[in-house]
């Protein structure tokens, strides 16, 4: 998992890297055994499947939605540099799952299946954080919107794509590893694992500059993260409710909760 206990690359070098490394493509990879395999599942297995891979999908279209505002507003431009390739991955991680659904899971509202808690730190206040940035950048105050990228970054890299993501996306992969199912997904699991190493270095990175540079934003950026540990149990029990795959989800939480401690130190909050 990604970590600052290593020297860290620039933007620069991270986006050299993207441009050899996540030049995957969602459209070119099999989902025959995946389509097959879904088929033999009891339909509570494949419910809770499809809820795991709604949150996937309504995740990752989110956050490709609202990251061209962080590019845009970004002032680095080597920064920038790496958010075009960001914006890209994450697009082709919504795409991934569109297809998947489309030819495996079937198609769905997959909104549907979000409770509030996770639909609050997803979309509804995700989208409060780019639409703060766009205000602040029509209004030509720089004062706000370095707050507001410091606050965006938080929300999107650290809680998303820091904790939520990744301890989804390393607890689901060792599940669908040990039942020797779903080949297709596992690899892209995989590859969005890779892809997002890169974003999440780069936005801890952000992050300790920018707390580094305004120390008054240390008590907002603490407090958004401690409000999210209270909800952390919520938006993860309800993938295992019920839970026919058998579940640890004492372990889910494990991982999250290190995860959760790990993003604060990475940025200097602990």
């Amino acid at each position: 998992m990604p970590t600052l206990s290593h020297a860290v690359k620039t933007p620069r070098d991270l986006y050299q890297m993207a441009k050899h490394l996540g030049m995957w493509d969602p459209a070119a990879m099999s989902l025959a055994e995946d389509k097959a395999n879904f088929a033999t599942l009891s339909s509570e297995k494949q419910e809770q499947l499809t809820k795991i891979c709604a949150l996937f999908y309504e995740g990752e279209v989110s956050v490709a939605d609202t990251l061209a505002w962080f590019m845009l507003a970004m002032p680095d431009p080597e920064r920038r540099m790496f958010l075009s390739a960001h914006v890209f991955e994450e697009v082709k991680h919504a795409e991934y799952f569109e297809r998947y659904f489309k030819e495996v899971l079937g198609e769905m509202d997959t909104a549907a299946y979000l409770i509030p808690e996770s639909r609050n730190v997803l979309m509804d206040g995700l989208k409060e954080r780019g639409e703060a940035m766009g205000r602040a950048m029509m209004n030509g105050n720089q004062q706000e919107l370095d707050f507001a990228l410091t606050m965006f970054a938080a929300h999107y890299m650290g809680i998303i794509e820091g904790v939520m993501a990744l301890t989804a996306y390393d607890y689901v992969g060792e599940m669908l590893t040990s039942v020797k199912l779903f080949p297709g997904l596992q690899e892209a699991i995989r590859l969005i694992r890779a892809d997002e190493g890169r974003h999440i270095i780069h936005g801890m990175d952000y992050l300790r500059k920018q707390i580094a540079d305004h120390p008054e934003y240390k008590a907002p950026v603490k407090e958004l993260f401690l409000d999210n540990i209270k909800s952390m149990t919520l938006w993860t029990q309800w993938v295992f409710n019920p839970n026919p795959f058998g579940l640890d989800s004492e372990r889910m939480m494990f991982l999250g909760y290190n995860l959760h401690r790990q993003r604060m130190r990475d940025i200097g909050l602990i």
